[in-house]
């Protein structure tokens, strides 16, 4: 019967209905009987004033404002419009019987509202005096396009007010399953990004595991080399001092990883890179290889980052581009680390196509090694996939 509304929506709809009952009272001085006039005014501001609270009680104490209007034999009036108010709230706000109450109350007003009306002007207030042969041809008449004149009238009033309740709950579904639809992509990405996170602390536990076996295996043949062969033993420190330098910067990359398990086999490298070229050449994609610059020694991790962005961006471009036309793949090392750079044709897209989770996996990649990923869309018939690999900073102290 009643709903939930704020202190504020409460004090404005009293407001409001003060307001226009106000601005109606002089309508008073039209009426035959200013003091009934007064009672049904004050009534119907009231059902003006809680028509959101609620309804149905608004609704009821407009009947009972018409009752009165009705009893005293008072005529339609300019403050009878606030039932149009009224109606609308029902239609807007009320929740199942009190709509059809609403939609009732329009039909039934609007054949009692003739009704009366008709009786004041051809009945001399009395709908007994319509009876008379003279007058009932032309009463039935007035009645029935009156009634349908009101009803309209009434029911346009309760209409506007179901449409508005259904326009704001298609924007609210609209909204929830925006909603929704961003929680997915959002939990989508989350757990592909957790999954290549997984995938390269396996491949970041490999790199430092064998890095050690390195430092552990130069440390035990220095402690031996060092009595006998003491530039032997510089030699193993030395390849220790560079072995335990790139571990740590795969230490660094692996402490933001959540999970370093399930060890496999060796992990690709650049050097790599030819091989993969030709098993996806086999695989029927033409791929035009070129590597540019000068290349330098680069951390595992790095490396392994640079294959795997290199070996998705193919895969994408055997599924998803247009085979018929050359694959671009560029090596590029530059001052400050290596670029890969892979460009392909694509075929056009459906429209409700989206995009795969390999791309999100590879700048994740990228960004975990300080570097960056982009992946943009040439035209309408080209992809490009172009990243950056920065050596780090140790090597860059080394190598200026």
């Amino acid at each position: 019967m009643t709903r939930d509304l704020t202190r504020t929506q409460l004090v404005a709809d009293t407001v409001v209905a003060s307001v226009v009952g106000a601005l109606l009272l002089p309508s008073v001085v039209l009426s035959p009987a200013p003091g009934v006039s007064i009672v049904v005014v004050v009534l119907l501001a009231v059902g003006l004033a809680v028509r959101r609270y609620s309804p149905a009680g608004a609704l009821s104490v407009a009947w009972f404002a018409v009752a009165v209007q009705l009893s005293a034999q008072q005529p339609a009036n300019v403050y009878d419009a606030m039932i149009l108010g009224i109606l609308y709230a029902v239609g807007r706000y009320g929740d199942g019987w009190v709509r059809w109450y609403g939609l009732i109350s329009a039909i039934g007003g609007g054949v009692v509202a003739s009704v009366y009306t008709v009786a004041q002007v051809y009945g001399g207030g009395t709908v007994i005096s319509m009876v008379d042969p003279a007058n009932l041809s032309v009463a039935i008449f007035s009645i029935v396009t009156a009634s349908a004149a009101a009803i309209f009238v009434l029911t346009i009033a309760w209409g506007l007010g179901v449409l508005m309740r259904q326009a704001a709950a298609t924007r609210a579904s609209r909204a929830e399953q925006f909603r929704l639809e961003q929680e997915r992509r959002l939990a989508e990405r989350t757990i592909v990004v957790e999954q290549e996170r997984n995938r390269i602390a396996r491949d970041m536990h490999d790199v430092v595991a064998h890095s050690l076996a390195v430092v552990i295996a130069q440390a035990d043949g220095a402690r031996y080399a060092m009595a006998t062969s003491p530039k032997v033993g510089e030699a193993a420190l030395e390849t220790i001092s560079e072995t335990a330098r790139e571990a740590l910067v795969d230490v660094r990359v692996l402490l933001a990883e959540l999970r370093h398990s399930q060890s496999g086999g060796p992990q690709p490298m650049i050097a790599d890179l030819g091989r993969l070229v030709e098993q996806m050449r086999a695989a029927g994609l033409d791929i035009r290889f070129e590597q540019t610059g000068e290349a330098r020694p680069m951390p595992a991790s790095h490396q392994i980052a640079v294959y795997r962005i290199a070996q998705e961006s193919l895969t994408n471009a055997l599924r998803h581009g247009d085979r018929s036309r050359p694959v671009a793949l560029s090596v590029i090392w530059v001052p400050h680390g290596v670029v890969v750079r892979v460009q392909n044709s694509v075929l056009p897209a459906p429209a409700s196509s989206s995009p795969g989770h390999g791309i999100a996996g590879m700048r994740e990649r990228a960004e975990l090694t300080g570097g960056r990923l982009i992946a943009e869309s040439i035209g309408t018939d080209a992809f490009l996939i172009e990243a950056l690999i920065p050596f780090p900073q140790p090597m860059r102290e080394v190598h200026p």
